[in-house]
């Protein structure tokens, strides 16, 4: 699949535009936009020799959920920005909130009540006389659009108050570079700074075309009126919103650049891990169990690999537990550890490589219980306990004998250990539901030797 995509892919265009990226249900999960399709959309689809890729745990696992992609190109990377809005209020893909901490979808707040508008990025539009613009894709890139919005228009972008300083401070630097009017010199500029403000909002809003057929016969009425002063500041307001279309205004991080960032910041984390748990090694590979079950219907156990931050799919394993006929957890754990190692010291090319660090969903109860499985079968690997909190979260690592090594003080490292916790229990959710559904699907082909109103009944609650 990944080939088909990344096949697909090499056929875009260099040009800018908007991608959408679908599930196996034809779902969009993700709207992005891009200066050039073909390198951004073809990004999501590289791999290394060694089968990772360049993205951080997130990506790849929405990169995951991929089955296809749609992609519409656009004349300018403005335009990419206000047509990705418009999808990402048209859809609400999941995986744009998910790539970004769950912070919600940014949008530019404009208070049209006051003397002086003002843009103001904020998670949610309120329930107040204020102007909403979006929701946009990322607050970064909100940031450069407010930002080059207000420097082609000539806005004042230093938050202050303009009525409250109205002609009691010199000019600043902004006013010095020809970035802004300085508005809050005299108040006789009210007015344009308001029209100055209506333009931007238009170019959020897409609307530059009709914006600057509007400004050019402004233009052209000042300068029959001998307005020339006026006709000079509409002549380079419609200039300087021409450059904005045409010039490139999303600044892409070449591939390369991101692949170092991350891998610098990788290292950071194992080395914290492996100074904080007292590894003799950098934790490269980490392996993560878990367990799901019903009661005692369809038990099951999960292991999931990640090989320098990012899940090695193909070295995942399920495990459908033999020993138990009801629900036992310690011992369900017991019996997948033990028939990993065992799969090892047999030579089994599928878990022919140990882990530098196993990583089990429990405490140290479950911890332990692994330990004493690997010391029965000779094997020494360091073991420790994934703790949640309250909310669910992991909260820290826990030793086999009760010892807690908390997270929170390292984002990085918070983030990650959640990550393969998240993973290791979605791994063996989804394992233990397809058996289940198979045990329900056995079941009913089971019962067809019922009357039909015993048919009728099952099928009622099932539903």
């Amino acid at each position: 699949m990944i080939e088909k995509l990344k096949e697909k892919a090499q056929g875009l265009p260099q040009l800018p535009g908007v991608y959408l990226m679908k599930d196996e249900s034809n779902n969009v999960i993700y709207v992005g936009k891009a200066a050039r399709l073909k390198n951004r959309v073809g990004s999501y689809f590289s791999r290394s020799t060694d089968g990772l890729t360049n993205h951080d745990i997130k990506t790849d696992l929405m990169v995951s959920k991929i089955v296809d992609f749609d992609a519409i190109i656009v004349g300018s990377e403005f335009e990419a920005l206000i047509l990705e809005n418009s999808l990402i209020k048209q859809y609400m893909p999941k995986y744009n909130v998910k790539l970004r901490d769950d912070k919600g979808y940014p949008v530019i707040r404009v208070d049209i009540k006051n003397e002086y508008p003002m843009f103001k990025i904020v998670a949610i539009p309120g329930d107040d006389d204020a102007l909403y613009l979006g929701p946009y894709g990322g607050r970064q890139d909100t940031r450069k659009a407010i930002a080059a919005v207000s420097k082609a228009l000539k806005l004042p972008t230093c938050g202050k108050n303009i009525k409250l300083i109205l002609g009691r401070q010199r000019p600043c630097l902004n006013f010095d570079m020809g970035n802004c009017r300085a508005y809050c010199q005299k108040a006789d500029l009210a007015d344009d700074y308001r029209n100055a403000v209506a333009a931007a909002i238009d170019i959020f809003q897409g609307k530059t075309g009709s914006l600057v057929k509007r400004l050019t016969k402004e233009m052209t009425t000042a300068s029959d009126n001998l307005s020339f002063e006026l006709a000079a500041v509409l002549r380079d307001r419609i200039k300087a919103i021409k450059v904005l279309e045409q010039r490139q205004f999303f600044e892409e991080e070449p591939i390369e650049e991101h692949a170092a960032l991350y891998k610098e910041k990788i290292l950071k984390t194992h080395q914290w891990l492996e100074k904080a748990l007292n590894l003799e090694s950098n934790p490269d590979r980490i392996e993560a169990y878990d367990i799901s079950n019903t009661g005692s219907s369809d038990i099951v156990g999960s292991m999931i690999v990640f090989v320098r931050g990012k899940p090695l799919k193909k070295d995942y394993r399920r495990f459908k537990i033999r020993s138990k006929k009801k629900q036992d957890d310690y011992g369900s754990m017991a019996e997948v550890l033990s028939r990993r190692i065992k799969r090892y010291l047999a030579n089994d090319e599928k878990f022919s490589v140990l882990p530098d660090i196993i990583l089990i969903d429990g405490g140290a109860n479950h911890a332990s219980v692994v330990r004493k499985t690997l010391d029965d079968l000779g094997v020494e690997l360091p073991v420790f306990g994934m703790v949640k909190d309250e909310k669910h979260k992991t909260r820290a690592l826990v030793t086999p004998d009760g010892e807690e090594i908390g997270l929170a003080a390292n984002p990085a490292v918070f983030a990650l250990i959640g990550t393969i916790q998240e993973e290791a229990h979605r791994f063996a959710v989804e394992y233990h539901r397809n058996l289940r559904s198979k045990s329900m699907l056995k079941s009913e082909k089971n019962s067809e030797g019922k009357n039909e109103s015993d048919k009728r009944h099952s099928k009622g609650t099932e539903a």
